[in-house]
């Protein structure tokens, strides 16, 4: 092979390196991007401090928890009321919304019924194998498709490398993705909604 030769190899394989290293950098990008997390947990808007000594309505509780005594939610002293203890100072009510657990309910399917709810509390895994907590017999679910887990205060749900992705509102993820109140997670012909 002549010098001139060597010369034209050598450029075209940098060439092909060049365009591999930028193909790799948009990729990781795009991951990146994609998976930015809000780390921090919505804020709840400050009830208006009151003017007057009237009771509150009371907390929704659990119900079969046990309630507090009268004077632990108002206490008199020197004639006047004192406003109620915070909810932390009462470990004994609990809001129904933090009793909740997380769950999928079907939307849609070929194969499930209409309306059927999943629940999720400790993780769960979506595909065609008996061994998966939701399991959907459909030609187009791989056979672990899709997970759905927890990390810290928030849920997730990943793309398990299916063939025919996992999306959330319509959108093809890659990786992790964010779960909120009433998401739709579509995998085939199945849709899911998530409630919490």
């Amino acid at each position: 092979m002549t010098e001139t030769g060597l010369i034209i190899g050598q450029a075209v394989f940098l060439l092909l390196l060049y365009l591999f290293i930028a193909f790799v950098v948009r990729a990781s990008t795009r991951a990146l991007k994609s998976s930015e997390l809000e780390m921090t947990p919505p804020r709840q808007p400050e009830p208006p401090p009151s003017a007057s000594p009237i009771a509150p309505a009371p907390p929704t509780e659990v119900v079969g928890a046990a309630a507090p005594p009268t004077a632990a939610r108002w206490g008199v002293r020197g004639g006047r009321a004192e406003p109620p203890l915070s909810e932390a100072a009462r470990p004994e009510v609990v809001h129904a919304a933090a009793a909740a657990e997380p769950h999928l309910v079907v939307r849609s399917s070929s194969s499930l019924p209409v309306g059927s709810m999943y629940d999720v509390a400790g993780g769960a895994t979506i595909g065609r194998s008996r061994s998966s907590r939701i399991p959907i017999t459909d030609q187009f679910i791989s056979t672990t498709h899709a997970r759905v887990f927890r990390k810290g205060h928030f849920w997730f749900v990943e793309d398990l490398g299916s063939l025919n992705g996992t999306y959330v509102n319509g959108r093809r993820i890659s990786g992790e993705q964010q779960l909120h109140l009433r998401d739709e997670i579509r995998v085939g012909e199945t849709v899911l909604r998530w409630e919490e």
